[in-house]
């Protein structure tokens, strides 16, 4: 039986899946993924996926993100330090991820045995979720960074409704003037700049366009790439 999570944190395949987003925004899927995807089987990228637990790992020894165990009568939350996890054999393979392998000769084994008794190898490897949502932050301005080097530049256009402006999309996309580490304003002038019309298209509207147009193919070029805020501080004494 996994070990349910408390508020504000997510296993390590919540956390690839975050990062995986960022990652692969605006990159089509494979033809084997998308051809499975198509025929109704909910499937993932493994490649894409082993290279964002990478980057949560590279993360993890950068100090930008503190990997934690969770498990234990009563509950515990023990954070751990970048050194205790690579000590853990398999721990940090894309197909291990857990304490199962772990024996008794091995140092690790005995914090382990302090912190969640016995049956420490159902404890499970976990994060903050603010943290994760964070470093996929860092990781999106990267991505826009290096593109913006490469010089790619938003640009300005038009649309009435939903499904032409599905219809300049797919074209805007399609001639790479936009891609999903781009923001929605850069869209939104792509849009109204291709339309060339009297009135501006609003930015509720492409939003709508592109969400639907995202819902209806699954693919990732159309998929807007959501971030939490992190809430302000209401300060006091």
């Amino acid at each position: 039986m996994s070990t349910v999570l408390p508020i504000g944190y997510v296993t390590l395949l919540e956390a690839a899946d975050i990062i995986d987003r960022t990652l692969q925004a605006g990159i089509p899927d494979l033809p084997i993924v998308a051809k499975l995807r198509d025929q109704g089987f909910k499937v993932n990228d493994g490649s894409a996926r082993d290279l964002a637990i990478a980057e949560l790992w590279n993360a993890v020894d950068q100090g930008a993100l503190r990997p934690v165990a969770i498990g234990g009568q009563p509950r515990r939350v023990v954070r751990l330090s970048a050194q205790f996890t690579r000590s853990v054999p398999n721990l940090r393979n894309p197909r291990g991820r857990g304490f199962t392998f772990l024996k008794p000769s091995n140092p690790a084994h005995h914090e382990l045995v302090d912190w969640f008794g016995p049956s420490f190898h159902t404890a499970t490897l976990a994060f903050r979720d603010m943290e994760v949502q964070k470093l996929a932050g860092v990781l999106m301005r990267r991505r826009r960074g290096a593109q913006k080097a490469n010089g790619e530049k938003s640009r300005r256009g038009r649309a009435p409704i939903i499904g032409p402006v599905q219809t300049v999309i797919r074209d805007v996309v399609g001639r790479r003037k936009w891609n999903p580490t781009m923001t929605m304003k850069a869209l939104i002038r792509e849009v109204n700049r291709a339309e060339k019309g009297p009135r501006l298209i609003s930015r509720d509207t492409v939003i709508r366009a592109l969400d639907s147009l995202y819902k209806q193919t699954g693919d990732r070029q159309f998929e807007r790439i959501h971030h939490k805020r992190r809430p302000r501080s209401s300060g006091g004494s």
